[in-house]
């Protein structure tokens, strides 16, 4: 699967939910998932991405990647986990929030320097830090005090213990580690959980399978290095809350 295709199935849900990218680039998307868009039909939809890709081009330059921001790896780095999220540090972080996260449509140059100055050393450029540390720099979603949604907007994952058809909807149940707590967040104990499985996103899974899940949507069947990564960046942002 290419970098871009990995950035589209992560980013549709909350794109057509209205709360990353353009709405007119909901057709595209999904016209791309499915196949009947190429890679650069689909790149500026992706810039627009007002979150994520600036986190793209930072892995990408830290780790002098040549074939650019939508590099797999890259991708994977950001949404996943890898080893790329070890080039970037907490100044460059600090210098991102303030630089691409301030502006019309963003956070005000102020409040940017404000969260800037408040990150944890130990910050890594992983979703689950925008998730959990950071926090929404768009003004459209608000996570004070809602675990729950922290929850459903990090990448989650977790083995899928049934397949059904419900309310005439493919639905999946899967055993995962639900984020708890609200004065200290950190992993629950491993429960079942329903979520939304579309075929044009992942046409293939099965009983066993490790899947991650964003905005309750299944996303992608993950391998060990995957979900040790997953579990490793999470963590040190749950961690980094509470340093």
């Amino acid at each position: 699967m290419s970098g871009p295709k990995i950035a589209a199935l992560y980013g549709l849900i909350p794109n057509e939910m209205g709360l990353c990218g353009l709405s007119e680039d909901q057709k595209n998307l999904r016209e791309f998932i499915r196949g009947k868009l190429g890679i650069p039909d689909i790149i500026p939809a992706l810039k627009r991405f007002q979150a994520a890709y600036p986190y793209y081009e930072l892995i990408a330059k830290k780790n002098r990647i040549k074939t650019g921001s939508l590099n797999k790896k890259v991708i994977e780095a950001y949404w996943l986990g890898n080893e790329l999220l070890e080039k970037v540090t907490f100044n460059d972080l600090r210098e991102l929030i303030v630089k691409r996260f301030s502006g019309p449509g963003l956070l005000s140059r102020k409040a940017a320097k404000e969260k800037s100055d408040a990150i944890p050393v130990s910050s890594k450029p992983h979703h689950s830090f925008h998730v959990l540390v950071l926090g929404a720099v768009t003004g459209s979603i608000d996570f004070a005090g809602r675990t729950d949604l922290k929850d459903i907007c990090r990448v989650g994952w977790g083995r899928v213990k049934k397949l059904k058809f419900k309310n005439e909807k493919l639905k999946i149940i899967v055993e995962y580690n639900p984020l708890i707590g609200r004065k200290k967040i950190k992993f629950g104990s491993m429960k079942e959980k329903e979520i939304n499985w579309d075929k044009t996103m992942l046409p293939n899974v099965e009983v066993g399978d490790w899947i991650s899940f964003h905005w309750n949507y299944a996303i992608q069947i993950l391998n060990e290095e995957n979900i040790t990564n997953l579990y490793k960046y999470t963590k040190n942002s749950l961690d980094s809350l509470y340093v």
